[in-house]
């Protein structure tokens, strides 16, 4: 199925309502996030497909409830305290320089919101070692990136859309596109170059040579 503008408001009539979902997993994450809420949800897709986002990490105060929902993300070596609340006036507390609030508003703004879901849907479509070395041998002789349909052209595969193989290699991590233009022909792609994952907190805490230093 090839990838759809979805609109933000979509699939969100039940967003005010707390549900019971299966835990978020994507090549940034460590272990499975829980979620309450569809746009919850939302962001963490947007935050796997962030170029600057290294990996993400559930916070135990997220488990339950609603709002605020909270994650652990690492960019730029360091390890930050992401919160996101349903309007920005809810959030009054004090925050930590290595904290960063997100407003709903922000994570259903277009055309973020829809560029990040029709990639995302695309993620579990098959993709030959062929079609991914070429995708990615071509993106590896262009350092500023290449349009989207420029990789459609050099796909192969006989029983998936061109477009879905391209955006599924983005999923897996192993390209990056800016999820704040609309998801066109024209979308820019790029390399995604190889980043360490961190380890976990408790995996740090045990061994203090490899934990992540936070600039406060």
């Amino acid at each position: 199925m090839s990838p759809q503008s979805v609109s933000a408001a979509e699939n969100d009539a039940h967003a005010s309502r707390p549900t019971e979902r299966p835990g978020f997993r994507s090549g940034k994450t460590i272990g499975a996030i829980s979620y309450p809420q569809r746009w919850h949800r939302d962001l963490l897709i947007q935050a796997t497909l962030d170029p600057a986002v290294a990996a993400i990490e559930q916070a135990t105060s997220s488990q339950r409830g609603q709002d605020p929902f909270e994650v652990f993300v690492w960019f730029g070596g360091q390890r930050r305290r992401l919160i996101a609340v349903r309007e920005a006036s809810d959030f009054t507390m004090p925050c930590a320089t290595d904290t960063m609030v997100l407003a709903r508003s922000f994570v259903l703004s277009e055309p973020r919101c829809s560029t990040a879901r029709g990639i995302w849907a695309c993620r579990n479509t098959p993709v030959s070692h062929g079609d991914r070395f070429r995708i990615l041998g071509l993106l590896d002789q262009h350092s500023s990136g290449l349009p989207l349909r420029r990789l459609m052209e050099c796909v192969r595969s006989e029983t998936a859309e061109s477009v879905d193989i391209v955006l599924a290699v983005i999923c897996a991590g192993q390209a990056e596109v800016e999820i704040r233009s609309p998801l066109s022909p024209d979308i820019t792609v790029r390399l995604r170059r190889g980043q360490s994952r961190p380890l976990p907190a408790s995996a740090a805490a045990a061994n203090p040579q490899n934990s992540i230093s936070i600039s406060v």
